[in-house]
């Protein structure tokens, strides 16, 4: 009776584990995103739009990421230059903390370069983006137009 048991535990255990093993680990200090966005060279600029049903992860709307991936993915990132993607990836969960100081309701104090005479925000630069590391891109549409 003993051994009937084991067998069963075995067997109910053994499919678990190689679910496990299919799907890497995110680690504590990081979360995974699944987003749509445009791609411009290596920099993601993430839609506005978000589909519940396609995007997991925090919301981060309106956001840019600078991609980094292994060899074959970067491939892929730079054959859908200026293309809307869906981008699977790791993100550092401090990268997605709002900067700031919080002052009131919806109101935030932020520190950053000074932009005077300028009526418009200077173009995000890629060493202040934060790091995607990308594990899958897929090709959503030939432009960028469409869902941004």
């Amino acid at each position: 009776m003993i051994t009937l048991a084991l067998i069963v535990a075995l067997t109910i255990a053994a499919p678990q584990q190689e679910e496990q093993k299919d799907k890497p680990r995110v680690p504590k200090d990081s979360v995974e995103l699944f987003v749509t966005g445009c791609l411009k060279g290596r920099v993601l600029a993430v839609s506005s739009l978000r589909s519940e049903d396609t995007q997991s992860g925090p919301i981060v709307r309106g956001r840019s990421f600078r991609l980094q991936a292994k060899k074959e993915i970067m491939e892929d990132v730079k054959r859908e230059d200026g293309h809307l993607v869906d981008v699977t990836g790791l993100v550092r969960k401090t990268a997605l903390a709002e900067p700031g100081m919080k002052v009131g309701k919806g109101i935030t104090i932020n520190g950053g370069p000074p932009v005077a005479g300028s009526g418009s925000r200077p173009a995000p630069s890629t060493e202040y983006l934060p790091v995607m590391d990308v594990s899958a891109v897929r090709l959503r549409s030939s432009s960028c137009s469409g869902g941004m």
